[in-house]
């Protein structure tokens, strides 16, 4: 798929093939934006474990942490979902089974930041919940969605992506 039009991240299709041609990037890699969300939810984890125990009986502050929290689950998903995808754009394009394995053991450990995600966002909030934009979301029954992947990267036969689309606007944010 396409990322955030302007954001300069190369897609993940873009990405493979810029690394197996040895090509310059030209823009935020996949794997890169994985390591930055991680950090991000590492920082936001360790400082909310700094803050319980000063949290007294102040529920503000208690429901803040939750949610940052719950936000933490989140970056270490999308973390671990695109490096899944990136094993598994490589595995497309090389059919080589380590390439499949370690997809599906990073999709394994989105799931099971998925299912720490639901924990965190439920202690904060009823399920489901009635979003305006969307409608009803169930946030543990979406875990079905993150395991569905795993099974996608199971199944995946090599030259099923194809190449990436051009870019819309002729290049990225950076002028390339």
């Amino acid at each position: 798929g396409e990322g955030m039009p302007e954001s300069g991240d190369l897609n993940i299709r873009e990405w493979r093939e810029r690394l197996l041609a040895t090509q310059p990037m030209e823009g935020a890699p996949p794997l890169e934006v994985a390591a930055s969300l991680r950090r991000h939810a590492e920082t936001a984890k360790h400082t909310v474990a700094e803050l319980r125990p000063k949290q007294g009986a102040n529920k503000e502050l208690r429901r803040t942490l939750g949610d940052i929290e719950a936000f933490a689950c989140l970056g270490f998903y999308y973390a671990a979902k695109i490096e899944g995808a990136c094993e598994l754009a490589l595995f497309d394009a090389t059919s080589k089974p380590e390439q499949q394995a370690a997809a599906i053991k990073h999709l394994e450990a989105a799931l099971g930041h998925w299912r720490d995600y639901a924990t965190a966002y439920t202690k904060q909030y009823q399920q489901p919940l009635l979003y305006n934009r969307v409608g009803i979301v169930d946030i543990p029954k979406l875990a079905e969605q993150a395991a569905a992947d795993i099974q996608i990267a199971r199944s995946w036969k090599p030259g099923s992506a194809g190449q990436a689309p051009p870019r819309k606007g002729g290049g990225s944010r950076f002028g390339q």
